[in-house]
């Protein structure tokens, strides 16, 4: 076996830095951005959950949309389109400015288009250009050092909204979006899979016929239902705290947390690491979900946010590992990559809008005593999800091709 060698490669490296550019995007557009919605809307709980019940179904249909043109066509175009798309979302709230709450269902539509066009290119590409056994290594270097931009950029971010003013602040972002466009004509070309259409309804069929996928799509969907929990967390920071500069502090305070524990997870942990890693983190988050539910103060509300940032960091690297290594299996192959890439997303897609349904139907009707019991929920799905994708694991290293 060749010895693994712990530096990353000129494409590593570009995907890499779009990864930190999403995360400080997405820094924005979901952490402050749900800031933003929850000091101007009249019901905030209703109002983040219309963001992101849109944000998510924005990302599915896209997923669903540019299958074809990410099949036949260079991913690298594709690609571009969510730095397209994202631009005219920052010019929009940088227009707009306050009023901009007035039209959550838009600003998360054109958020969840940025992030299909994001999420679909990018998965194939790391597919395409990171080895199986490099896997793990650059999914932990790539959160480590998008976790370094963690540390500053949300502080800096927070005192700009709190001092100056959101649509401010999307121009500063926007400046950057700009600059992804010169990097990426640095990546190399990414080559079709083959001239043929996306066949969804084929794979589906195949698809019946293999456990293995049964499996991976029942946890994603337990996965997706489980997102509503970084939402909530930001939420109870804002509550607790009040400003948008306290929620910038602590979020680098996590971030830095999540680089140590994503160092330590790429640099020294492989395969038969993951059940007890998952066990690890799975304790810490019920005993978050415990003192949450016991009592809301800013203690048990910071350790919810730790269990919400650093644990499931570490997990969804964990699962996301597995998830990339099916697609070279020979139940998928380059035949159905994008098939499969699509339909992994609709099935989150499907647990993300149960959870985010559920929390609008606790904020529409004040049900706000059953919060800590859908919290509890979430955290079990979460847990669920992921260990049924870790004990997968030796089935997918078995099925590659």
């Amino acid at each position: 076996m060749r010895e693994i060698k712990h530096k990353l490669n000129k494409d590593e490296l570009i995907l890499t830095g779009f990864s930190v550019c999403h995360t400080i995007s997405n820094l924005f557009l979901g952490t402050f951005v749900i800031s933003f919605l929850m000091h101007n809307s009249i019901n905030d709980i209703v109002s983040v959950s219309a963001y992101r019940l849109f944000y998510y179904f924005a990302i599915c249909i896209t997923f669903i949309l540019s299958a074809n043109w990410c099949k036949r066509g260079n991913k690298n175009t594709v690609f571009g389109m969510n730095i397209v798309t994202r631009i005219i979302l920052l010019t929009i709230i940088a227009i707009l400015g306050p009023t901009a709450a007035d039209y959550v269902i838009l600003l998360g539509i054109l958020y969840g288009i940025f992030d299909g066009f994001y999420n679909l290119p990018m998965h194939a590409m790391i597919i395409d250009k990171v080895s199986a056994e490099r896997m793990v290594f650059f999914l932990g270097t790539k959160t480590a050092i998008k976790n370094i931009f963690k540390i500053m950029v949300p502080i800096t971010l927070g005192i700009l909204v709190t001092t100056k003013s959101l649509q401010n602040v999307a121009w500063i972002i926007m400046v950057m979006a700009v600059l992804e466009i010169l990097l990426l004509f640095l990546l190399s070309p990414s080559k079709p899979y083959e001239q043929k259409c996306a066949k969804m309804v084929e794979f589906c069929k195949c698809a019946k016929k293999v456990p293995i996928l049964h499996k991976l799509f029942l946890a994603e969907i337990l996965r997706g239902f489980a997102t509503v929990l970084t939402t909530v967390a930001t939420m109870y920071i804002i509550y607790v705290f009040h400003t948008d500069m306290n929620l910038g502090i602590w979020t680098t305070i996590f971030a830095i947390c999540t680089i140590v524990a994503s160092w330590l997870f790429g640099r020294f942990c492989s395969r038969r690491d993951y059940k007890w890693i998952m066990t690890l983190c799975s304790s810490i988050m019920i005993f978050a979900a415990i003192a949450l539910f016991i009592n809301v103060t800013r203690f048990s509300a910071l350790i919810y946010a730790f269990s919400t940032t650093v644990c499931i960091e570490i997990m969804t690297q964990i699962c996301a590992a597995n998830v990339l290594d099916m697609a070279r299996t020979k139940f998928i192959t380059n035949k159905y990559c994008i098939e499969y890439l699509v339909i992994r997303d609709t099935v989150l897609f499907i647990g993300r809008w149960i959870a985010f349904v559920m929390l609008m139907y606790i904020g529409v009707f004040g049900l706000y005593d059953f919060l800590g019991i859908f919290i509890i929920v979430s955290v079990l799905a979460q847990i669920l999800g992921c260990m049924i994708l870790t004990n997968l694991t030796n089935k997918i290293a078995k099925a590659k091709c």
